[in-house]
């Protein structure tokens, strides 16, 4: 009987929805080796950067096997907090452009909800890290579609946290990552379909 809503609540779905879906089932199939391909990815994309070249230095990290890299992570990159992290965020937030924690420029400043240390915390993010938000929205978007379809052409009503977006003093714009979400031209196209 739940089998069946299931499999009725997934003809509601569009194709994209069910598209999404079926990606990140099948990407946490095969979690580990997607975990070692993105830490691959994150410190060939980024090396050099002021942050890594302090723990790895100058190795050859395309010459590295899977396992060996992750050893060698693990081994000479320690734990870190946002405690740890924060002056060179602050850096980045009073406008120091130099290729300190990433390669890629950093596009906007997104606030923590501040639950931790009861106080908001700037999180850098790049256009990379700005695509990646949109597809966590969109994945839980098409769960939440799944679980609780809604009728062809019929809207739903959402209540999701947003604030004002504001310069830091280097100039770059920080917010909530919801708030650069509706700031996006990408959700502003979506409004008008």
């Amino acid at each position: 009987m739940e089998l069946a809503a299931v499999s009725n609540n997934n003809n509601n779905q569009s194709n994209g929805e069910k598209d999404i879906i079926r990606w990140f089932e099948e990407v946490t199939e095969k979690a580990g080796l997607v975990q070692t391909e993105t830490l691959r990815r994150i410190l060939e994309v980024n090396y050099g950067v002021e942050y890594l070249k302090k723990w790895i230095g100058n190795i050859k990290i395309q010459e590295l096997d899977g396992c060996v890299l992750e050893s060698l992570y693990t081994s000479l990159v320690p734990l870190s907090s946002h405690a740890d992290l924060e002056p060179f965020i602050q850096r980045i937030a009073d406008g120091d452009t130099a290729p300190i924690l990433t390669q890629q420029p950093i596009t906007t400043l997104s606030l923590s909800s501040g639950t931790t240390e009861g106080r908001q915390k700037y999180v850098p993010f790049t256009r990379h890290s700005a695509q990646t938000t949109l597809q966590i929205f969109r994945l839980a978007a098409a769960y939440r579609s799944r679980v609780y379809p809604t009728r062809e052409g019929k809207r739903i009503l959402e209540f999701i946290y947003s604030s004002k977006q504001f310069k830091t003093k280097g100039g770059l714009t920080a917010g909530t990552a919801t708030t650069h979400y509706y700031a996006s031209q990408e959700f502003k196209l979506k409004l008008r379909e």
